[in-house]
């Protein structure tokens, strides 16, 4: 028969390697960045530009040309950096070149869901802005 002074320090004892167990598992998250890259995956892009244009141009994301929603921990989302100088417009393509989402507008400190984009699907994302410095991040 087990007395219940053993059973409180079984307990004890579990609780102790959980805890060990949880705070090592969260330093790898936060310290590891593969790891941290594949559970919480974002692409920055810092885009100046120097004068006000109609047209549309290619955003690159961290040196790439297009975004590979390869995971289920992406949120599909843009954000417009709360330190960017206005709104701007964006519109996604396909690896085909057709229009998957119009043109929408996100402005400074907010964020736009995107919705209807599948895994494992290229996609190209295109600015329209005004004059200024924009930092953009896909979550």
């Amino acid at each position: 028969m087990v007395s219940g002074k053993s059973k409180i320090i079984g307990l004890i004892g579990l609780v102790l390697i959980v805890t060990i167990v949880f705070v090592c598992s969260y330093q790898i998250y936060l310290n590891v960045g593969i790891v941290h890259n594949y559970f919480s995956p974002k692409l920055t892009s810092v885009i100046d530009a120097e004068d006000t244009t109609d047209e549309w141009n290619p955003i690159i994301f961290d040196g790439k040309d297009s975004i590979d929603y390869d995971t289920i921990f992406w949120d599909k989302a843009i954000i417009n950096d709360a330190n960017s100088d206005r709104n701007v417009l964006l519109r996604v393509k396909d690896a085909e070149g057709d229009i998957v989402i119009e043109e929408f507008q996100v402005s400074p400190g907010t964020s736009k869901h995107l919705d209807g984009l599948i895994k494992d699907t290229k996609y190209f994302f295109e600015i329209k802005a005004e004059e200024g410095q924009f930092m953009l991040n896909a979550t």
